[in-house]
């Protein structure tokens, strides 16, 4: 039997810390979501997603508290629309923010510090959900007397930004790859660590894992999904 080409591994790093995020393609559309302390290897599975998530669109904050992610969904007849980018706090999916997509290409984001983070779609995306009051959004605006990068939160302030970060929201330099990456392999879904020698010792195999209904511990709503709930973006899809 032959190994599953599908199946694939996605990894984010803090870059405060030894925490890590380990996004699993285990089908098209079934992707699981596991916290990895990298210290002591212990990781930690989460919740899983009958969704697609657009990986290259993924970030986790410094902390590696918050992780942002994008989802290709392609069905236009629920409120998030075909293409949507949300924030959990790994190792869960459960969104404490959603941002349906103007367009579909226009998903992702990235975090400017442990509270502060931008989307791709800019201005325009709206949030469904408004629950992360940890955090705080920075869009571009005019520049003004008062606000010379054009850089503020959505209550119109200028956005406290030191000047790397500010470069990096205008887009005028971009955050270089960790080199934390070149210490692992995850050929064939499984994680390895890469010895000096170039060996690889197995950290853990992810093949074959598949989807297990799964609650996140600061999810409020009340169990079971009913239509008194309100729609949300999960439902029917993690539990």
């Amino acid at each position: 039997m032959s190994l599953a080409p599908e199946t694939r591994l996605s990894l984010f790093f803090a870059s405060e810390n030894d925490s890590a995020v380990i996004l699993l393609r285990a089908k098209r559309r079934l992707f699981g979501l596991f916290s990895w302390d990298r210290k002591t290897d212990q990781i930690t599975d989460g919740q899983w997603l009958k969704r697609q998530v657009i990986s290259e669109s993924c970030a986790l904050s410094p902390d590696g508290r918050h992780f942002l992610y994008s989802v290709y969904d392609g069905r236009m007849d629920q409120p998030a629309g075909e293409a949507y980018t949300a924030i959990s706090k790994p190792p869960y999916f459960t969104a404490l923010a959603l941002f349906p997509a103007t367009y579909s290409w226009s998903v992702g984001g990235q975090f400017l510090s442990n509270r502060l983070y931008q989307l791709a779609d800019d201005v325009q995306a709206r949030d469904m959900i408004d629950g992360q009051s940890e955090l705080e959004r920075v869009v571009k605006g005019a520049i003004s007397k008062d606000c010379k990068t054009g850089l503020r939160l959505l209550n119109g302030r200028p956005a406290p930004l030191n000047k790397q970060q500010v470069e990096i929201a205008l887009g005028r330099v971009t955050v270089a790859p960790t080199k934390e990456m070149d210490r692992y392999d995850t050929l064939n879904g499984a994680l390895h660590r890469i010895a000096s020698d170039g060996s690889l010792e197995l950290i853990r195999d992810f093949k074959g894992l598949d989807f297990k209904p799964i609650r996140a511990p600061y999810d409020t709503r009340a169990e079971g999904d009913t239509s008194t709930d309100g729609w949300h973006p999960l439902d029917g899809e993690t539990l």
